[in-house]
This record gives structure tokens, C-alpha cells and sequence, in this order.
């Protein structure tokens, strides 16, 4: 099975949001790893819930971003983030109890609902950006 690489990520152009995907990825990283050894420790549980926290805070920020700039999709992007929050805070409540492949199951669940977030969600909203700094240009002209 194959880690959480940065390339698997696509930049939005906002310094803070790329910071904290990145951030994000290398906890889903680490708690992969982890989960593959079976290792269901204190150490897997700070992990899972500094990745919950830095999550929630990601969130925020990206909520402000979109709102800041009336991007129109950020009631269907706030559902996104609360579902993955639900879906988040279920699997660290639950995975002491779950079977090693049933852990790996999950949280590969996880995996691919963060990285289609990324790309497709928030690229979404960096697109929209790109649209609002192009027509300013050309209307200035």
C-alpha cells in the first residue's frame, strides 16, 4: 500500500491553506503507518487527535477564505468539511475496537475523501480565485 505523498496534493496558491494541507497529509501519513503495524498506542492517538485538530482549524481558515471572496460553492464546502469532521471523530473513537484491516479500511476511506477534497473542492475555490484576479486585470485596462 502506498504512503500520502505531497505530490498527491494539488496547491490552491494560498500560503496558509498549502501549509496546512501539508500538515494534514503528514499526519494521514504518519497514522498510516501506524495503522499498517498495528500499533493502536498513546503515540497513534496523539496523532489522530493533532490531525483532528489541525483539520478543524484548516477548516476555519478555509471557510473565511471562500466567504472573504463570495466564492458561491462554500455552503456545499462547509457540509464537506462536517462531514469529514463526523466521519474523523467516529473512526478515533472506534479504532481501538476495529480489527487492524478494518482500521486500514477506514482510514483509507479517509485518505480518499481528503485527497478529492483537495483536489476537486478546493480546487474549485482556487479556480474561482484565479476568475476574480483575471477580471479585475482586465477590467483595469
Amino acid at each position: 500500500m502506498e504512503n500520502f505523498l505531497l505530490s498527491d496534493i494539488k496547491l490552491v496558491g494560498n500560503e496558509l491553506l498549502d501549509a496546512q494541507h501539508k500538515i494534514i497529509l503528514s499526519h494521514l501519513d504518519k497514522i498510516y503507518t501506524y495503522l499498517l503495524a498495528d500499533n493502536k498506542g498513546r503515540d497513534l492517538f496523539e496523532l489522530l487527535d493533532c490531525l483532528d485538530i489541525n483539520c478543524k482549524l484548516h477548516f476555519l481558515d478555509e471557510e473565511k477564505v471562500m466567504e472573504a471572496m463570495d466564492f458561491p460553492g462554500t455552503e456545499e464546502h462547509k457540509v464537506q468539511h462536517s462531514l469529514l469532521v463526523a466521519r474523523l471523530g467516529w473512526f478515533i473513537h472506534r479504532h481501538v475496537e476495529m480489527s487492524c484491516e478494518t482500521n486500514i479500511y477506514e482510514f483509507l476511506i479517509l485518505k480518499g475523501w481528503s485527497l478529492d477534497h483537495f483536489e476537486t473542492l478546493d480546487g474549485k475555490y482556487a479556480e474561482y480565485k484565479k476568475q476574480l484576479i483575471h477580471e479585475r486585470i482586465c477590467s483595469s485596462w
